[in-house]
């Protein structure tokens, strides 16, 4: 190893630090506001259940659908929702305990009066970082398509929760007997229109 190649090592490592400890701060600020609020959510309800008890009141059903004792599969599901920004602050801060320990192993080579060649630690470095540097990657990536999946999630619930069942099918037989209706417009109008010339000769 050089000590051109330490340097160039020396700068990527930085830089992924860099940007792994911002995005790791950024995810464990999500998390905890995702965990604050779902519990928060489910204190809430229980008081207002215990509240409307006290008061001889027919407590609210929606108060009833924020318990996890009620809906344990859709309590499951938040927490594993909750639990993703965690698990991707993980992978970033697996990455730059090992990044920083590469760090250290190139600064100390670079110190020494004789450092000599150091093959070994060219190879770990430049694994290291073309690992760790994939990971981060692959990490927004997947953190991207976890983002729009749950939009996607959140949207069905919300139109299936606006319409009913009967409301529903309706939408979904109007839509089939408009294409239908299309498809036979457009095979007519295929059959009634005249054919090109031909301008062979």
């Amino acid at each position: 190893m050089s000590h051109d190649y330490a340097a160039i090592v020396s700068t990527i490592v930085v830089a992924l630090l860099t940007i792994g400890t911002v995005q790791l701060v950024t995810l464990l600020k999500r998390w905890s506001v995702l965990l604050r609020g779902l519990y928060q959510e489910g204190h809430e309800a229980r008081h207002r259940i215990t509240e409307a008890l006290r008061a001889g009141q027919d407590p609210d059903p929606e108060d009833f659908e924020q318990l996890n004792i009620v809906r344990p599969g859709r309590w499951l599901y938040r927490m594993a929702l909750t639990a993703a920004p965690y698990l991707a602050a993980a992978v970033w801060a697996a990455a730059c305990v090992v990044l920083i320990d590469v760090q250290i192993e190139v600064l100390r080579w670079a110190g020494a009066a004789d450092p000599g060649p150091a093959a070994e630690l060219a190879r770990r470095a430049f694994r290291t970082v073309v690992v760790c540097g994939s990971l981060m990657a692959a990490e927004g990536l997947v953190r991207a398509a976890a983002i729009g999946f749950g939009f996607v999630v959140r949207e069905h619930r919300e139109h299936r929760a606006a319409f009913t069942a009967a409301e529903r099918h309706a939408f979904f037989d109007s839509v089939a007997e408009y294409r239908r209706l299309s498809s036979a417009r457009c095979r007519a109008r295929s059959r009634t229109e005249p054919s090109a010339p031909d301008r062979t000769e």
